[in-house]
């Protein structure tokens, strides 16, 4: 019996199709409780946290989402104050070494799979006369709180163009924050590393005339000297109101991570979830619209946590 399971399987994989849940592989173990730590409220990683955490709430999981930041999630998860989190893959290096914003080495998390790339948006009013980053020193703009991957990608940018945040007059806050204070003219713009479309951007897109600052050629190539974790990519076209051309930028992958101590029973379950409700995934934010099983099966800067990755190869789609 147990040879015609396994021979069953094997020709459903070599054949190309996944092996998901309700076949003969193993089902896994449920946590009892999943905490998430997503990102700031009005971003997108707060609205598809709540959406995750009520597909495992569905499945029978006591779940909850928490608002976190990219860099922040791999320090409390770390730490046992949450079961999962998501980051980018320009994170976890620089925390397993130690490296700033980290004060020691973290090596205890590992990844349950990739669901997309996280862009750099920095926009600003039209009328404001900024056109790059360097016309943004002495201006106020709006970043987020410390802990945040938006904090250090755009650090990082400003490093790349010869400046530092002292530089600007800066105030932090959320997503959310930082669309309100564009609107009400308190800021000349504003920066998310985050998915296409984000709501906050949106939001000011539809309240105001708008541009977007490209991040191209020299700055590019030197953002990706202080950081191999970015890749160069674009903000499609159209993606916001106004904007009529493509806007070169840096893209980030994101992760979702729990910890290694976690069972490898536990993490098959929940890769074995996310995959059996992959419809109600994509449904979750607009950005997610045609994510595919293949694309859980990737990783960057993170291992894999043995549990998720047994799923995956059953399911077809890693080697």
């Amino acid at each position: 019996m147990m040879r015609r399971i396994l021979a069953s399987t094997g020709l459903a994989v070599a054949l190309g199709f996944a092996v998901l849940p309700g076949s003969a592989a193993a089902q896994g173990q449920a946590p009892q409780q999943l905490t998430i730590f997503t990102g700031p409220q009005g971003g997108s990683w707060y609205a598809m946290g709540g959406g995750l955490a009520r597909i495992f709430q569905e499945a029978g999981v006591r779940a909850s989402s928490e608002v976190g930041g990219g860099v922040s999630n791999l320090a409390v998860v770390s730490a046992g104050r949450g079961e999962m989190g998501f980051t980018m893959s320009v994170v976890p290096p620089a925390a397993a070494a130690g490296q700033a914003p980290f004060r020691a080495p973290i090596t205890n998390l590992r990844s349950i799979g990739m669901i997309g790339p996280n862009h750099v948006h920095i926009v600003v009013a039209a009328d404001s006369g900024v056109q790059s980053l360097a016309d943004l020193r002495g201006r106020p703009f709006a970043s987020q709180p410390v802990g945040n991957v938006t904090t250090e990608a755009f650090r990082l940018a400003l490093r790349a163009a010869g400046m530092s945040e002292e530089d600007l007059q800066l105030t932090r806050g959320g997503q959310g924050y930082g669309a309100s204070q564009m609107k009400d003219r308190r800021v000349v713009g504003f920066t998310a590393t985050t998915l296409l479309p984000s709501p906050a951007f949106l939001e000011v897109a539809q309240s105001l005339d708008v541009r977007f600052l490209p991040i191209d050629g020299d700055l590019r190539a030197r953002m990706r000297q202080l950081n191999p974790g970015f890749r160069d990519g674009a903000i499609p076209a159209d993606t916001y109101r106004g904007q009529v051309a493509a806007v070169p930028t840096v893209v980030t992958d994101q992760l979702l991570f729990i910890r290694a101590d976690m069972s490898d029973d536990q993490a098959y379950w929940i890769a074995r979830t996310m995959a059996q409700n992959i419809a109600k995934l994509r449904a979750i934010h607009v950005s997610l619209a045609n994510l595919q099983l293949a694309e859980f099966a990737q990783t960057s800067g993170m291992e894999f946590h043995p549990g998720a990755a047994r799923y995956w190869r059953e399911a077809g789609v890693l080697r």
